[in-house]
């Protein structure tokens, strides 16, 4: 976006326009104790060609992981993208108007969000799904919240340790702000105890959250954890990988009331972090509470299919304080991408992509736990992600030799999880070829010495 300054006469121009005397006046209402209280230590005024350069240097040292061999996972994956999803979704219909605030003028984007909303049901075998929200975590808060609405039990959530740690940490910070308790559940096995869930969930619980495979890429008994929060009139709101669905069971066959899921894995690159797809769906009695919105098909006065918005529970539709939530906005394109991505690989498309995660996953595996410095951190089924442990602790080194062989080697878990400061989250998707497992195993192996590893070329 080009910038053009103003000049101080403007300055004063404008300030004489709303009555200020000075720039600092406008931020009187700001206390003096958050303020910075000191002066900014900035370096002199650059010329424009001078400061188009420099941000052209430090842009320059942001490199795509599509740049490297990447193994990156805990909610952001390296999955292939096939060329149709860019050329539709690029098309101007659908890049220039992708929210329909006018619905009467926006039936491709309704229609296009209705077949998202359709194609996320038949994934996640729920009744309903919304239009999407921002992202994995915002929809995990969203479906806590829906869930307390639901049960009227605002006073008590349990999650589980093996729940990506952003998620806990977002809920968290809406908790601070209500008087709810959010009681966490340990996993010290890569799982949840189902003694220890048992033991937490009561008649004051409105539900319990899982994830389902889990930020170890470890499978949960989602059955019984369900069991345990249905017999306790509790809800059960799981978070899944879209991907693994076209392996494992459906969370509306196992139990599930909300199902919700980072859907950047969907069609959307890494895009260093986002903007990303929050995939939200539940069961049809708990529609009214579902925030956001959700279109649906109807037919005109000339007997004509068409589509509308059918419910719009968000405060700028309705009155504030019958609105489900203050998400004022949803990721329409990249909720577009997803419709587009799983219409192109229908389901034995995904349940390919997925075997291919499975199995390459389970051949990393095995390479790198030849040497036997290093192990599986625990015994429990896993997907596309697993856990692996150095005996020698010496995981920063793993990644620095990794990373000097043009590999991103993976996530260490000691940033959330202290005790797994020894481990490495590694995720295998359909894109790695064998000799980039055998190159991370090789990294692996030689981390502990001097001899360099050589960059994957070609």
């Amino acid at each position: 976006m080009a910038y053009t300054f103003n000049t101080e006469d403007e300055q004063r121009e404008m300030l004489k326009a709303i009555g200020a005397a000075s720039v600092d006046e406008l931020f009187s209402a700001i206390p003096d104790s958050l303020r910075l209280g000191r002066p900014l230590d900035l370096p002199e005024a650059l010329s424009e060609i001078e400061l188009q350069q420099h941000m052209s240097r430090l842009a320059g040292r942001n490199l795509p992981a599509g740049e490297r061999v990447c193994f990156l996972g805990g909610g952001s994956y390296d999955h292939f993208v096939p060329a149709v999803v860019d050329a539709i979704a690029s098309r101007g219909e659908f890049f220039t108007s992708y929210t329909p605030y006018q619905p009467e003028v926006s039936q491709g984007n309704l229609q296009a969000t209705f077949e998202y909303q359709t194609l996320i049901c038949q994934l996640t075998g729920m009744d309903v799904s919304n239009a999407s929200l921002y992202d994995g975590g915002s929809a995990a808060v969203e479906a806590v919240l829906l869930c307390m609405s639901v049960t009227k039990r605002p006073a008590k959530v349990v999650t589980v340790g093996s729940v990506h740690p952003e998620y806990r940490e977002i809920i968290a910070t809406y908790f601070a702000q209500l008087d709810a308790e959010l009681v966490t559940v340990g996993a010290a096995d890569g799982a949840v105890c189902l003694e220890e869930l048992a033991a937490a969930v009561d008649d004051q619980t409105a539900c319990v959250l899982l994830q389902h495979p889990n930020f170890f890429g470890a499978l949960e008994d989602v059955e019984a954890v369900a069991k345990i929060a249905h017999d306790q009139g509790a809800l059960l709101a799981l978070a899944v990988d879209p991907i693994s669905l076209g392996l494992l069971k459906r969370p509306g066959d196992l139990g599930a009331d909300v199902v919700i899921a980072e859907g950047q894995s969907l069609g959307t690159p890494m895009q260093y972090g986002g903007p990303y797809l929050g995939i939200m769906a539940c069961r049809e009695k708990f529609v009214r509470r579902l925030p956001g919105r959700i279109a649906g098909q109807t037919v005109d006065r000339h007997d004509r299919r068409c589509w509308v918005l059918t419910l719009q529970t968000r405060e700028q539709h309705i009155r504030r304080e019958k609105s489900t939530s203050n998400i004022c906005t949803n990721q329409g394109l990249f909720a577009l991408r997803a419709a587009i991505y799983l219409a192109t690989l229908g389901p034995q498309g995904l349940r390919e992509t997925a075997n291919l995660c499975l199995q390459k996953s389970r051949y990393a595996i095995e390479q790198i736990t030849a040497d036997e410095r290093f192990e599986l951190a625990f015994a429990r089924p896993t997907f596309k992600e697993f856990v692996i442990r150095d005996r020698e602790g010496m995981v920063d080194e793993v990644i620095s030799t990794a990373l000097d062989a043009q590999i991103l080697a993976g996530v260490s878990l000691g940033r959330w999880y202290p005790e797994l400061d020894d481990c490495l989250l590694v995720s295998v998707t359909e894109k790695r070829t064998k000799r980039e497992i055998d190159a991370l195993a090789d990294c692996f192996t030689k981390a502990a010495t001097t001899s360099p590893v050589a960059p994957i070329s070609g």
